[in-house]
């Protein structure tokens, strides 16, 4: 043997492992392959139901990844979400196969599937427009969802995997906290780019933007810290739900997801943050002007002249 025990072990230690299919929650992966699944594996299309319908792997189940959410981006209640599984003709006990062609449409999807207690849920990373690496007499039509659940979806939610606003806090509070991984990009991260009330990040986060570990994982070595009990979020509930798929079953790590996200943090004036930035005080559509006023300025000016103008006609009237 030698020493080739050696280097899988120094990989570890520096958080650079290749990407593999093993390495994978044995119960949440991606796979590169679909010919290889077991028999009963359900296809779920995470694409808008109209592509779904007309061409995908055949038999599909359309789900869109918009089915999941509310008003706003807001993340549908389980109960809300069992139901909508129900009427997709889900079983939680069979194996699914997420299909899709934008990886973080596909992500979010299969990552609700796991949450919400599927069996297994294996991610295929060819893209349906490509033909899923699939023979053409395996595609087809999709199936839309019913009006009412056929089967009852009984699935258990994977609570070990969420963690909520107020128990982050907690959590963060402690003599050691988890170590947070921020997802978005890092202009965000900084208070740069605002879509909150409040811009920056989550107290001690570490950025690694998801475009980054899509790109590791391209090329075999992903970079994530060697501890368990990571905490992943995103923006909004999609792009967290699809961070913490991709941490999970594209990287393999130990990860539990803020469903909410960072808007939902950023929104509670109480919650701490790092780095933390207000939005500009002048609205994006109000022009500044070179000495520095706005168009905003001079239209109060001209108001205000305008009213003197009428208390001195008024005046002047009375005085006659």
């Amino acid at each position: 043997m030698g020493g080739a025990w050696f280097f899988p072990i120094f990989l570890a230690v520096l958080g650079l492992l290749p990407v593999t299919e093993s390495r994978a929650s044995d119960a949440f992966g991606y796979i590169g392959n679909a010919a290889r699944l077991p028999s009963g594996t359900t296809i779920v299309d995470a694409r808008p139901e109209q592509a779904c319908l007309r061409r995908t792997v055949r038999g599909a189940r359309c789900l869109p990844a918009a089915d999941f959410l509310g008003p706003h981006g807001r993340l549908a209640s389980f109960r809300e979400i069992y139901w909508l599984l129900g009427t997709a003709g889900l079983s939680e006990k069979a194996p699914v196969l997420v299909v899709g062609d934008d990886p973080s449409g596909r992500d979010f999807v299969a990552g609700m599937l796991y949450l919400c207690g599927q069996f297994r849920v294996s991610i295929l990373t060819v893209p349906v427009s490509a033909g899923a690496g699939l023979s053409q007499d395996q595609m087809g039509q999709g199936i839309g969802r019913g009006m009412t659940r056929h089967p009852i979806y009984q699935g258990a939610v994977r609570e070990n995997r969420i963690v909520l606003r107020g128990e982050l806090a907690q959590e963060l509070a402690a003599a050691h906290p988890p170590l947070v991984l921020d997802g978005r990009n890092e202009d965000e991260y900084w208070g740069e780019r605002i879509r909150a009330m409040r811009g920056g990040h989550l107290p001690g986060a570490q950025s690694l933007p998801m475009v980054k570990v899509r790109a590791q994982i391209a090329s075999g070595i992903v970079q994530i810290p060697p501890r368990g009990g990571l905490v992943a979020y995103g923006d909004s509930p999609f792009e967290s739900v699809a961070y913490f798929t991709l941490l999970r079953a594209g990287a393999g790590a130990d990860a539990r997801v803020l469903p909410d996200g960072w808007s939902d943090w950023a929104n509670h004036p109480g919650l701490p943050l790092d780095s933390v930035a207000y939005p500009d005080a002048f609205p994006a559509h109000v022009a500044r002007l070179p000495d520095g006023r706005t168009d905003s300025d001079l239209l109060a000016f001209f108001a205000i002249l305008a009213v003197l103008s009428a208390g001195f006609f008024y005046l002047g009237k009375r005085s006659r």
